[in-house]
């Protein structure tokens, strides 16, 4: 298993992005426009910022459909590399104040396509992870599926495919003082559930966990698993799940590029 050093994780996480947004999409581009274009240009500068993170949004919120809707998700990604180009070759040759109003317009357009975006990603979910169906709390045996399994009416114990948190060795199903750390109580709306669980597993990887021989796969596992709970957790709220949606999306974000990092050779 290849393990990188803690100190050395957010270095690498920052070189990592950057090589990896200009290898694989107009991300990269926008970012070297932006310096040529705004050079001095504090109003350029700022706008271009913006730019650059709607493109990201929408680009991560089109990928989290390439599992489920490759089709639809590449006929996305490539409408926001469209509008990306298509804004950086009417830059060219503009004023400071015809270039920023270029930026503002053509952000516009792509907060506009990440809310259809999120539309796909709200029925892709629905439908494919909800069985057009919402979820009840009587739902927990089957709907966690291999997300963990149920302990009586009231308690989850998690199953993640990286278990960051150690059992304690004299551990064996004793009362609340010395129970599993994977272990959840289930409350009511599940959300505050989805709540318990999301704090444990980040707290699992956060900076004061995180050794100098953590490996990164205990990042992207984390990740990955948190991505499919939250989706998991949306079908408990149709009609209100876009934050799940969300949380889906960034973590899944999350996971891709600390995977990036693992591959990558430094």
């Amino acid at each position: 298993m290849m393990v990188i050093r803690a100190h050395s994780l957010a270095l690498i996480l920052i070189c990592s992005v950057a090589f990896i947004s200009s290898g694989n999409s107009a991300s990269g581009q926008i970012g070297a426009a932006i310096i040529t274009f705004g050079a001095g240009s504090a109003i350029i500068n700022r706008a271009g910022d913006e730019f650059r993170k709607s493109i990201d949004h929408a680009r991560a919120a089109a990928s989290s459909l390439l599992d489920d809707a490759n089709e639809k998700a590449k006929e996305r990604l490539a409408q926001i590399d469209e509008i990306a180009n298509r804004t950086i070759s009417d830059m060219i040759g503009k004023t400071e104040e015809a270039a920023t109003r270029i930026l503002e317009n053509a952000t516009k357009k792509v907060n506009d396509l990440e809310t259809q975006i999120m539309t796909d990603v709200k029925q892709v979910i629905w439908e494919g992870e909800c069985a057009g169906r919402r979820l009840v709390i009587e739902d927990l045996g089957t709907a966690l599926g291999g997300l963990g399994r149920l302990i009586g009416t009231n308690q989850i114990i998690l199953t993640p495919p990286v278990k960051v948190r150690q059992t304690p060795k004299w551990y064996t199903g004793c009362l609340w003082w010395c129970r599993d750390p994977y272990v959840v109580d289930v409350t009511e709306p599940f959300g505050e559930t989805y709540k318990k669980v999301r704090d444990l597993m980040e707290g699992a990887i956060a900076p004061d966990q995180v050794t100098d021989d953590t490996p990164a796969d205990n990042l992207v596992g984390t990740y990955e698993y948190l991505s499919i709970f939250a989706k998991r957790t949306s079908c408990f709220y149709p009609g209100s799940e876009e934050r799940y949606n969300r949380a889906f999306i960034y973590y899944r974000e999350q996971a891709r590029k600390w995977n990036n990092i693992v591959n990558v050779k430094l």
